[in-house]
């Protein structure tokens, strides 16, 4: 299996991170609570990326 390159995992981790922010701080401002669910899901996979990124590094 191809490793990938740690600063990749890391910036794709970094931008799930935001992404989750944005659909939490989205999902309040609108009074929406289906999206603090795909919030919890971008942060989740932020936090796998960059635990990943710091292993491989």
């Amino acid at each position: 299996m191809k490793t990938q390159d740690p600063k990749q995992l890391r910036g794709a981790g970094i931008a799930f991170l935001g992404a989750g922010v944005a659909f939490f701080v989205g999902a309040m401002a609108a009074g929406q609570a289906a999206f603090t669910g795909v919030g919890g899901a971008f942060i989740a996979l932020g936090v796998v990326f960059l635990g990943k990124s710091r292993q491989e590094g």
